[in-house]
């Protein structure tokens, strides 16, 4: 918008154009009147009246009505002194003033107060048969110094308006801005809290178990410990692509996004902690969106990590889900006792409040809370566009 710039603040980066705007009109009538006068051989007065309508056109911009009306007085005391020159010419330059300057309301004032002088020039001076047309021009004058100045005022406030605009579109842009990046890093944290504390808390359960049945069974403890290793690997690897989404100047790749295909693989890893995890699902997922899939994955990975986490003696886990045509339905229940404060327990976690959060961008609804033998997550997703 640089190139759509007022008149002010053009002639404020161009100074020496600003000074030929201002003295322009003031010259060129001390000119023409200086010519007529000399030729003339005008009296003093005249020259005192010339000088008196032409130099107050210096201040015309810093109080355009206040000119114009004490040029205009100068104007009709020369018409009274009949002594009448083209310094008069001067009231043009301030009826145009005041037009491109001040409101409707002073402009029309001023070309009244012009169009009476026109009259009485007309009457008084023009030769009979001339008074018609010296009407017509005079008038005609008259007339183009005022819609030439409303015609630059409208377009001065015009050019305001669209740099206003485009002022407030810049604001806009970057409120924007700052607001998506709030909700990429509200993501990203997210994202972080599924990956780190699923692996995590995976891990510590095979180890744990691992500890525990060494002595007993070598081999199975063996298996539990690769599982972990395997674990940790997969969590390091999916922490170091979204780090690699920060680093990107273009954003990259988005953080891994699984899908409800990778489901499975979540069940049987959480059976490896020793919990008997069973996964029952009902519809199809061929119309999911991915977004929608990615949201269930992640809040199923969340209740299982809570119960590996919080369930104190859990040994079961019933994972139900159900994707219909218009609602995905889905529920995470254990048989263990919740410890107090637990994240998706008694007080809301990180855990539970990214659950929610995805939840809302698909306008369903989340419930936790005990059960007469343990605890439950369910909820629903409402399968339209995400918010």
């Amino acid at each position: 918008m640089k190139h759509l710039q007022p008149a002010g603040r053009l002639s404020r980066a161009h100074p020496s154009l600003s000074r030929v705007l201002l003295l322009g009109p003031p010259v060129l009538c001390t000119v023409a009147a200086s010519h007529e006068l000399l030729y003339n051989r005008s009296g003093a007065l005249n020259w005192v009246l010339a000088i008196a309508v032409i130099c107050p056109l210096v201040l015309r911009r810093r109080a355009p009505v206040v000119v114009f009306w004490f040029c205009w007085a100068v104007a009709m005391a020369t018409w009274a002194l009949d002594t009448v020159s083209f310094s008069e010419f001067a009231v043009l330059v301030a009826l145009y003033t005041v037009a491109a300057h001040r409101g409707l309301r002073h402009s029309l004032g001023a070309a009244a107060a012009v169009e009476l002088g026109v009259v009485l020039v007309a009457v008084r001076f023009a030769p009979a048969a001339s008074i018609n047309d010296a009407f017509v021009i005079l008038s005609g004058l008259a007339a183009a110094a005022f819609f030439l100045g409303t015609t630059v005022r409208a377009q001065r406030r015009y050019l305001a308006s669209v740099e206003d605009r485009a002022q407030r579109l810049e604001q806009e842009r970057a409120q924007q801005a700052q607001l998506a990046a709030a909700a990429e890093r509200t993501r990203i944290a997210r994202e972080m809290h599924d990956i780190v504390a699923h692996g995590l808390v995976v891990v510590v359960a095979l180890a744990e178990a691992a500890a525990a049945t060494t002595a007993t069974d070598p081999e199975g403890a063996r298996g539990k410990m690769f599982q972990a290793a395997s674990t940790g690997r997969q969590s390091l690897a999916g922490m170091r692509r979204l780090l690699g989404v920060l680093r990107a100047d273009d954003g990259g790749d988005r953080a891994p996004q699984p899908d409800l295909g990778s489901l499975k693989a979540l069940v049987d890893q959480t059976r490896g902690t020793g919990l008997d995890v069973r996964l029952t699902e009902s519809g199809s997922r061929a119309t999911l969106s991915a977004a929608a899939q990615t949201t269930v994955y992640r809040i199923l990975q969340e209740s299982l990590t809570n119960v590996v986490k919080h369930a104190r003696d859990a040994s079961k886990v019933d994972v139900v889900l159900h994707c219909g045509w218009d609602l995905i339905g889905f529920s995470v229940t254990d048989d263990g006792k919740p410890t107090r404060g637990a994240g998706a327990g008694e007080t809301a976690g990180n855990g539970l409040t990214g659950m929610r959060e995805r939840v809302a961008m698909f306008d369903g609804n989340l419930r936790a809370g005990p059960t007469a033998s343990g605890w439950v997550v369910s909820g629903e997703l409402k399968l339209g566009e995400p918010r």
